[in-house]
């Protein structure tokens, strides 16, 4: 291996595909970003395999994060019977490190990389100066994420959840779409995930078509069904993130983060966001949201980067 080499490789495996890119421990950029459909386990460890083969630099560590809840070296996907074993894996591929991260957890630990350019300012907040606080960083995909991210002194501490699992206010965010009860949602992200934003679309209008295809409908209809669906979907994630910010004491800031995100961000109404974040609350809880500042990560890779800056971090 070449002198500051790329010999770092860091996966994000999701749902339906593999994200990959190689980095060194000289700086925080990533090379060869590539995109690879999954459709077995073995096809993962074959796959991985390509990636070692074919670096120019010999790999000799691994950071994979994984949609799916961590325990200690292990992962199992949620969206897949798959368990993914770090120890395994570097026995396996004859490594000098491979890590394992939880899909969200790695997205925070993007988060101190982040600038103004990645961001897109929702809300200001009281100051848009970095507060110490804690950071909450969620988002809709195959599923529902989010992380809490902290600082004490020089130490990062970042805690995923599994909320998109939970029945959190599940009727309340129903009731916003103006639907009753309904045995097509049982949890959390049946309604505030890309497959979510689907079974809304269809329960209300008797039609199953993709994510995708709903924005291009809005794109070319916007007084229509599509807008209203996307109003309310922004409805929903500012009470969430409220929730959150209330739960956690976010002072740091809310971060939405993801494609489906970036995708609707042209959609974003700002106003509507503000008006369900702050809602019918007492004054002093008033006043507290009304510090935090909210924003939408513009970024992409974000998984990636937040695994390279995971090993950079404990190098």
């Amino acid at each position: 291996m070449q002198p500051g080499g790329r010999n770092i490789l860091v996966i994000d495996l999701g749902g339906t595909n593999i994200r990959a890119g190689y980095g060194s421990a000289r700086d925080a950029e990533l090379d060869k970003i590539q995109k690879i459909k999954l459709d077995k386990l073995e096809h993962f460890y074959e796959t991985l395999d390509y990636l070692l083969e074919s670096s120019v630099d010999k790999i000799e560590h691994v950071v994979i994060s994984v949609a799916g809840p961590r325990d200690g070296s292990l992962v199992t996907m949620t969206n897949r019977d798959w368990t993914i074993s770090s120890d395994e894996l570097q026995q396996k591929f004859k490594l000098k490190s491979c890590s394992l991260l939880n899909d969200w957890e790695a997205i925070a630990y993007c988060l101190p990389s982040l600038k103004n350019e990645d961001l897109h300012v929702i809300r200001e907040g009281k100051v848009m100066v970095s507060d110490p606080g804690p950071k909450l960083i969620i988002g809709p995909g195959t599923g529902l994420g989010a992380a809490l991210y902290s600082q004490n002194n020089s130490s990062e501490y970042v805690h995923p959840t599994e909320i998109g699992n939970t029945r959190t206010s599940l009727q309340y965010y129903l009731n916003i779409f103006g639907i009753n009860d309904s045995d097509s949602f049982t949890i959390l992200e049946d309604v505030l995930s890309g497959p979510g934003l689907t079974k809304i679309y269809k329960h209300l209008e008797g039609e199953e078509i993709s994510t995708e295809e709903i924005l291009s409908r809005l794109n070319n209809n916007n007084d229509s069904i599509y807008a209203e669906i996307i109003d309310n979907y922004i409805k929903c994630f500012a009470v969430l993130c409220s929730e959150m910010a209330l739960t956690y004491n976010c002072t740091g800031g809310i971060f939405l983060a993801g494609g489906l995100m970036r995708e609707i961000k042209s959609y974003f109404d700002n106003d509507i966001f503000n008006q369900h974040f702050i809602s019918v609350r007492k004054q002093v809880h008033k006043n507290f949201l009304e510090n935090i500042p909210v924003f939408l990560v513009k970024k992409q890779f974000t998984p990636l980067y937040g695994n390279l800056n995971y090993f950079l971090k404990r190098s």
